[in-house]
């Protein structure tokens, strides 16, 4: 299924993967690519000011998935407060799968489920849903 995605400009932030078909929902899209790190090398890689992005995905409080240099499209999923797609982690792994139909040429989209206690970070998905911000539950706004 991954052969069907495709990175280009994205309305919520920057770059974006898409689908240049339609996936059914709940159908496996991909797998998210990338070296497995400490927790302790994730949070050195977040802070450095030299990468012109983040693509740590977390697996668990101990270790993530950085995509930035070895990653697949998926690293292009962007934040949305109604997202098309669910993310599954086992193994290891993290896998994408379709939370509803996916039409032909939509973005691809995740909740990323930033923790209620971090920094805030203002959302920009745009959706109908939107809570303004990337964290989870807002406590004290």
């Amino acid at each position: 299924m991954s052969e069907c995605l495709i990175i280009k400009e994205s309305a919520i932030n920057r770059l974006g993967c898409f689908t240049s078909k339609f996936i059914p929902k709940d159908h496996l899209i991909a797998e998210y690519e990338g070296e497995i790190i400490t927790a302790v090398e994730a949070v050195r890689r977040e802070e450095d000011l030299k990468r012109k992005g983040i693509y740590t995905f977390w697996l668990n409080d101990e270790h993530a998935i950085d995509g930035y240099d070895k990653g697949n499209h998926t690293k292009y999923l962007n934040h949305s407060c109604d997202p098309s797609c669910i993310y599954k982690i086992a193994d290891s792994k993290i896998l994408f799968y379709a939370a509803r139909d996916i039409r032909q040429e939509e973005e691809l989209t995740i909740d990323y489920d930033y923790d209620a206690d971090s920094e805030l970070t203002v959302c920009l998905c745009g959706s109908v849903n939107c809570r303004g911000y990337l964290n989870e539950t807002i406590k004290n706004v």
